[in-house]
């Protein structure tokens, strides 16, 4: 026993020894933010390569950096972590001997064992995993320590722990793979593709020939290869293929022109939903109004999917920048139709049993489809950046008229949204029962609520109508149909309180809409705001 105790001195002693940094090093004085730099930008390993105790300190756990304390080492947890970061793009770095806080507590009490076991247990634990390791010095409590910092890239391919699961992360939290979310990862590193599976659909019984024919004899045009057949054609584009005497068809073919796709594929659909307000509610306050589902390859379902959202968005009156009153849709229809057509084109069908869903809200409409980005697009590099999951497919529909180039397309609905003074198109990678993409188009909701009154504006000027608030709006459309309006009437009209109305009406009459007629005694019902007339304008 006494052995032991001396050779745990030794080794503690010699651990501190060996990472106590030099006296001259100033771990403050090193400034290595260049002037004007934005670190919120900075990949994980740029954090890595430059880190000290000042950054470390800097820096709050997101999705490039993790935390950890060093008194309690859970090697299975830290395999998950190994996973996450490898499997995220840009990869991650974790520090040892931090507080969640931020508080720097050091790796000192750690053992040499302790130390060579974290180097080393991705090995066993998460074999696929490449981790880099530093220990960067610190200062505790005016003791000189370190900590261990770890640097995990991304491989590109999946990598799961040592018990078959698999991780990614997400802001500053780990999310565990499902079995559809690994094989959609797969599929997207190009490990294996769905599209290009097997179907067990017929070929040619099971499929529309008509859509096949519109396909073909696009291709044959556009690429000049008039002497080919429609199975020669079919065959180089990946959608069937040759097994012997006969002709397989691939799941590429499923999607684009099967007759019932959703024999192997059920969620290959796309259901529409119109909601009263702002969101869904639930339970006795759901609030859809309206619900579609629509079915079929994809040929059928972006027809039909076309007219029915086309039916379901308003038509709104607005001002335009030319000062004119125009009646258009509620979106361009080229912002929410490309949105579509990139989810049934780029969404994952290893997700099988889940479908797309168009909601459309009074401020907003959604756009969901199954799977996350394909990287290296992502929210930042939509615009700028081209990449697809199901390229076969997608070709295809290009021939057909439907997919123009990735970018193009983006890019379209960004300028058409502004082209009527809409909000720039926002595309989220969410955790919603799996992972999605979310393709959200707002609609100026309070503007739209003003074009509805677009003779009251006309009445007052719109240089007037454009200085009013929403309920002073309301207000004025009671009063120009009705001709005069009353306290309690302003306060049904817009929801305030009584007091609240009065100061409303008063507040019209000191901008000119209203003039007001008062009674012999306070709230007598005779009392009223009635509306100023042109005439009045003019004394």
């Amino acid at each position: 026993m006494k052995n032991n105790q001396t050779t745990s001195s030794v080794s503690s002693k010699a651990r501190h020894t060996a990472y106590r940094p030099s006296t001259q090093l100033d771990l403050f004085a090193d400034q290595i933010i260049p002037s004007g730099e934005n670190v919120s930008l900075w990949t994980p390993r740029d954090i890595w390569v430059r880190a000290n105790q000042r950054l470390l300190e800097m820096f709050s756990e997101d999705r490039r950096v993790e935390r950890k304390r060093s008194d309690k080492i859970q090697f299975d947890a830290l395999a998950t972590y190994f996973s996450a970061f490898s499997n995220t793009p840009d990869g991650g770095m974790i520090v040892f001997g931090q507080q969640d806080n931020g508080e720097i507590t050091g790796c000192g009490n750690l053992s040499v064992d302790i130390l060579n076991r974290i180097e080393s247990c991705h090995l066993n634990l998460c074999p696929l995993a490449k981790p880099e390791f530093k220990r960067i010095p610190v200062v505790v409590h005016g003791r000189h320590d370190f900590c261990l910092t770890i640097f995990v890239p991304y491989i590109g391919v999946l990598v799961e722990t040592n018990k078959g699961e698999a991780w990614v992360r997400y802001g500053e939290d780990r999310h565990k793979m499902s079995d559809e979310e690994k094989r959609d990862f797969r599929s997207t590193r190009r490990e294996l593709s769905f599209e290009l599976g097997e179907a067990i659909q017929k070929y040619p019984s099971d499929f529309d020939l008509r859509i096949i024919q519109d396909f073909c004899d696009s291709f044959r045009g556009r690429e000049q290869k008039h002497t080919w057949t429609n199975n020669e054609i079919l065959s180089d584009r990946h959608l069937i293929r040759r097994d012997e005497d006969k002709f397989v068809a691939l799941n590429s073919l499923v999607l684009l022109a099967a007759k019932d796709p959703g024999l192997t594929i059920p969620g290959c659909r796309v259901r529409i939903q119109k909601f009263a307000g702002e969101d869904e509610g639930s339970g006795e306050t759901y609030a859809r109004r309206k619900e579609k589902t629509i079915e079929g390859n994809l040929v059928k379902i972006i027809k039909e999917a076309d007219g029915a959202i086309s039916e379901l968005i308003d038509d709104v009156t607005w001002l335009n920048t030319d000062g004119k009153f125009i009646t258009t849709p509620e979106y361009p229809r080229w912002a929410w139709f490309e949105a579509l057509v990139n989810a049934c084109v780029h969404r994952s069908y290893e997700f099988s049993g889940t479908e797309i869903f168009v909601k459309i809200f009074s401020d907003r409409m959604e756009i969901e489809s199954p799977g996350g980005f394909v990287p290296p697009v992502n929210e930042k590099t939509i615009y700028s950046v081209r990449s697809s999951r199901n390229w076969h497919l997608m070709d295809a529909l290009r021939f057909l008229g439907y997919v123009h180039m990735s970018r193009e397309g983006t890019r379209r609905m960004r300028e058409s949204m502004a082209e009527w003074g809409l909000p720039e198109p926002s595309f989220k990678q969410e955790a919603i029962h799996g992972v999605v993409v979310k393709v959200t188009l707002r609609n100026d909701h309070l503007s739209r609520k003003r074009s509805t009154d677009r003779d009251v504006a006309l009445y007052f000027g719109v240089e007037t109508w454009k200085l009013l608030e929403e309920h002073e709006i309301k207000i004025a459309a009671y009063a120009y149909r009705n001709g005069q309006i009353q306290v309690s009437e302003a306060q049904r009209v817009t929801g305030r309180s009584w007091g609240t109305s009065k100061k409303d009406l008063n507040r019209l009459v000191k901008k000119g809409v209203l003039i007001f007629e008062p009674g012999k005694f306070i709230r007598d019902p005779k009392a009223a705001y009635k509306l100023k007339g042109k005439e009045e304008d003019n004394e």
